[in-house]
């Protein structure tokens, strides 16, 4: 069989999606990832992995589904269609209802289930999803997604936290740690691969191992993964802040193979709307963390997330958003508009924020992040920095990389200078030293030593 994966959402999506491709091509069938725009139209079937977590997310997925069942319903292609993962876990029996032309709903985790759907002939058959599985115990071959010198590493998934503005805890279930030695084998075959900055990813890194003891926590791990074969980068993504212990302190700082960057989701600054959120965190005393993280890791770059129009968020509590973001200057801050959902606590909240003054807060924390990060960016002028090339640009005529203050896909790029098309190599790591900063990126020029 010919079979097209899509894949929508967050980059726990794209793992799901390369463990599924593994398991079609290992059963035999041809597999290949693509988009709406280069989906080749012979395809027998077609797997699109869903997004469920905000309206924007969800509207795209039902749009992607629905222009296949209209493409199936105009030319007969692709023969068959199949819903994966968050939105079918959390809507199954509407799409079924909506969709009759999807020949498979599966949800969350359930790999072997929906290859064995895909590959059965019994035609149009609809499995609603039962509960979603997160928990992963084996090692599971990937095919990659796509050759490019990075690669995610999901440790976990699911979520134990009640954070009222967010649903994933209904679609993902439970908090679950994969095997260290699972991991352990899997980031060795993806570096074997050619992946040379492995992303460490999950709803929270913090929450690695709770479930299996205590001998394995996140410290642990990352020092067992530094001690790979290979030439390779390490990055933490989505450490909650009680995660922010002197053990991963002590790890940040010595081992080498781990990149000076963390991603600490804080989803806002001030008090009262933290315990309206019910953050797990809102006790932590977020300056003295932040003076912990860049004592121990002095050219640490620090990555956050700010969530405004909460429900109940004054104009007093986003001023402290402001201030505090000011006082604190993380390199990098991610700043969403509140999203009401159905499900979680927030939905029903009194003192819903109007539409325009969620737009013009959001405007606010954009504005004043891009200056301060442009100023985090200019401190590196004059800097010889490492960097992993990625591509090369040939519209601008630029090799693209990124040094260790920068992650894939949400921050800012190092563009290198004076290097021709043919002098360096997508997955090379090279010395550059930096020339000047543009709003979110840096130019660099390479070394003479490189």
């Amino acid at each position: 069989m010919r079979i097209g994966l899509i894949t929508l959402g967050c980059d726990k999506n794209t793992v799901d999606n390369e463990y599924l491709a593994g398991l079609l091509e290992d059963r035999g069938c041809d597999v290949t990832f693509s988009d709406l725009e280069h989906l080749d139209p012979t395809m027998d079937a077609v797997v699109v992995t869903t997004c469920g977590f905000i309206g924007d997310a969800k509207a795209q997925s039902v749009e992607t589904l629905a222009w296949l069942a209209e493409s199936q319903k105009a030319t007969g292609r692709p023969t068959r269609i199949f819903a994966a993962g968050c939105l079918a876990q959390r809507y199954a029996q509407d799409l079924a209802s909506e969709l009759p032309e999807l020949s498979g709903i599966v949800g969350v985790g359930q790999y072997a289930q929906l290859v064995d759907l895909i590959l059965s002939s019994n035609g149009k058959q609809v499995a609603v999803s039962a509960q979603p599985a997160v928990e992963i115990e084996g090692f599971m071959r990937r095919k990659r997604s796509d050759d490019m010198p990075y690669a995610f590493l999901k440790i976990s998934d699911g979520c134990n936290h009640g954070c009222t503005f967010c649903s994933i805890p209904i679609m993902k279930g439970k908090h679950r740690s994969v095997p260290p030695d699972v991991l352990l084998q899997e980031a060795q075959s993806l570096i074997d691969q050619g992946a040379r900055e492995l992303v460490l990813v999950a709803q929270d890194l913090a929450d690695y191992g709770k479930d299996r003891g205590r001998d394995w926590r996140l410290p642990r791990l990352l020092r067992e993964l530094a001690q790979l074969t290979g030439d390779y980068w390490l990055r933490c993504m989505y450490c909650y802040p009680m995660g922010v212990t002197d053990a991963l302190l002590d790890v940040l700082a010595n081992e080498s193979k781990i990149v000076p960057y963390l991603d600490v989701p804080l989803q806002h600054l001030d008090p009262e709307v933290l315990r309206r959120m019910k953050r797990p965190a809102r006790e932590v005393d977020t300056a003295q963390m932040v003076r912990r993280l860049r004592d121990a890791v002095p050219d640490i770059a620090l990555r956050t997330t700010m969530i405004v129009g909460f429900p109940g968020e004054s104009p007093a509590a986003h001023r402290r958003m402001l201030d505090g973001m000011q006082s604190l200057r993380f390199d990098w801050l991610g700043a969403f508009q509140y999203s009401k959902e159905e499900d979680p606590p927030a939905a029903s909240a009194e003192r819903q924020v109007g539409k325009a003054v969620k737009e013009k807060r959001w405007k606010a924390v954009m504005e004043t992040q891009a200056l301060i990060t442009r100023e985090r960016l200019e401190s590196r002028i004059d800097r010889d920095l490492p960097i992993l090339v990625e591509r090369f640009d040939a519209e601008q005529g630029l090799w693209v990389g990124r040094s260790p203050y920068e992650a894939l896909e949400i921050d800012g790029n190092v563009f290198i200078e004076g290097a021709r098309s043919d002098s360096l190599r997508a997955g090379q790591f090279v010395t550059a030293r930096v020339t000047r900063a543009l709003d979110y990126d840096l130019m660099a020029s390479v070394a003479p030593s490189a």
